[in-house]
């Protein structure tokens, strides 16, 4: 029963990334004002923002190095109030969900995380459970403040109408990442790079979902 509930699931975040539409601020949002662009006479440096939390959204994600190149789509839950996220994904020849578990992170950084995948080759679904760094922060309220982001800019992303915010810090103290943001503060995808293996990843949200998430 459990695994046919799992491929349920997943065959169903599978379908839903396969039809991509642009998200859109909500009309109630306030513009982004001349004086966070770049150039304008009016430019001063904004604070970070507190941002929306609570959330779950469709997601492509493309990591890369010199001996890989990953690319998965997939839906995703964050949920401060539980510190746990879960990333569903589609990748080829396989499927997987897993939960990070933020209440159980090692002094260098690393989250349990537990992952059941089940690949074109298996007759049933696998469990693995261990410590990773993982690819999914857990996005607090005050994220952005936490980690004392600076201003890169506005820019556009994909799936995204008109610009979003760019916020840059370093997460844990030694990884790049550059965090994207709406005008209504609602976090629309990130980037990083993992310095250790030379590692960089490209996140895009679509289709989010603001509000209570149960994992």
């Amino acid at each position: 029963m459990h695994f046919v509930l799992f491929l349920l699931v997943t065959s169903a975040v599978a379908a839903r990334t396969t039809t991509v539409e642009p998200t859109t601020a909500p009309a109630a949002c306030t513009a982004f004002p001349s004086s966070v662009r770049e150039f304008s006479s009016q430019f001063q440096q904004p604070e970070p923002p507190l941002v929306k939390n609570q959330f779950k959204t469709s997601f492509i994600q493309h990591k890369w190095n010199q001996n890989l190149s990953h690319i998965i789509a997939g839906y995703l839950y964050n949920s401060p109030s539980q510190k746990l996220v879960r990333g569903d994904e589609a990748f080829d020849g396989g499927l997987a969900t897993s939960i990070f578990n933020y209440t159980n992170v090692t002094d260098t950084g690393m989250v349990d995380n537990t992952m059941t995948t089940f690949s074109n080759a298996s007759a049933a679904p696998e469990v693995w459970r261990g410590y990773v760094d993982s690819n999914y922060p857990l996005f607090g309220e005050d994220f952005l403040i936490q980690n004392e982001a600076v201003f890169g800019g506005l820019v556009r992303r994909d799936f995204i109408d008109g610009y979003v915010a760019s916020w840059d810090l370093m997460y844990q103290g030694t990884v790049p990442v550059t965090v994207y943001v709406d005008s209504c503060n609602v976090i629309v995808g990130y980037d990083y790079f993992a310095p250790g293996l030379r590692t960089r990843v490209i996140t895009m949200f679509f289709d989010i979902y603001i509000g209570p998430v149960t994992i």
